[in-house]
Formats: C-alpha cells, structure tokens, sequence
C-alpha cells in the first residue's frame, strides 16, 4: 500500500485555499473573506491555534444550500491541477492522508478510486472534530484505519511530515512540480 499527502504532493496548490477563492469568487461569499483574514491573521501572530484559525474560517458552511453538489462543482474545476506522475505510479489500494477537511477531500478520493484519511470537519458549524490530522495524527489516524498494513511508500512535500515517512518502508519528497519525487533526506 502505498500513502500520499494530497496538497502539493498530488496536487497542485492547496485544497482549503483553492475552495475559498472558489467560494469567494464563484458562489458569492465575498463577506466572508474578511473572517477568513482576521482568523488567519490570529493564528500566524499565534494568538489562536491552527485549528481555531480553520474553524472561523469555515463558518460559512452553514450558509452552502447544497454543500455536495458545491463540492462537486468544486472539484469539477479543479481536478485540473491533479500532478500527471501521479498517474503514473497510481494503485487501486493507494491512500489519502490529508490535514484538509474530509468534505473537500472525500470527494476526490472517489473519483480517483482511493481511500482518504482527513480531518474530520462538522459541514454544519466548521468545527473539527477530534484532531487536525497532520503531524503524528495522522500516523495514528492511519493505524487506527489500517491496524495490520504496512506502508510500502509514502509520499509528501512537507518535511513536517515526517512521522508518517518513518512509518513507511521507503518514503519520498515532491519538490518540484515537473519532477519526480526523490527520495526522503535521511531516511
């Protein structure tokens, strides 16, 4: 089994950011891009957690009518910036393991026939539930998932990702977009 961060690992550009822009632009939530800087603002002068930061932003779930078809038509735009090595190296027992929320993410895994592991996200209020799967969360999310596997590779840009590259039998860094991933430092 083979497991991949998604934002600019598979994808290019970063899954939340890109759903805002869309929301702002495409479907008329301009008023809320002011909530999005002001919680942004607070978690990167560390007045608020990371976590806290993606909850206020998200408020405006509660106002989407239809947040599945959003999703859809979201997707429908974007699945564009998908990376083409990917495809190359695509297996039907690959996984997902992303800190974007399982609403956008779930999505995504179903049209490239893969399983997800995301942080899981209240469509209604924004808030996280449990923890915001990055980092050793989402080792442990993983284990939790898949008690027996073992990773055979596992991919990301992120040195913060870490803990999951160590869990895996062989791990590499996307560094670049129009290359192949090399392997891990150090590992």
């Amino acid at each position: 089994m083979n497991v991949y961060d998604f934002d600019e690992t598979i994808f290019t550009g970063d899954t939340e950011d890109r759903f805002f822009e869309f929301m702002f632009k495409k479907k008329g939530f301009r008023h809320y891009k002011i909530n999005w800087h002001f919680y942004n603002i607070l978690w990167k002068l560390h007045i608020i957690t990371k976590t806290r930061s993606r909850e206020g932003q998200y408020t405006f779930l509660k106002d989407i009518k239809d947040l599945d078809a959003t999703v859809q038509e979201y997707w429908d735009e974007i699945e564009k910036y998908m990376k083409p090595w990917y495809n190359d190296v695509k297996r039907p027992d690959d996984v997902i393991v992303s800190a974007s929320p399982d609403f956008l993410i779930d999505e995504i895994g179903r049209r490239l026939g893969v399983r997800v592991i995301a942080t899981k996200m209240d469509i209604h209020t924004g808030k996280i539930l449990g923890e915001n799967c990055a980092d050793e969360e989402k080792v442990r999310r993983f284990k939790e998932e898949f008690p027996d596997c073992k990773i055979a590779e596992f991919y990301s840009d992120a040195l913060r990702d870490a803990p999951m590259a160590e869990f895996a039998e062989k791990a590499y860094m996307v560094v670049d977009e129009g290359t192949r991933p090399i392997p891990w430092p150090d590992k």
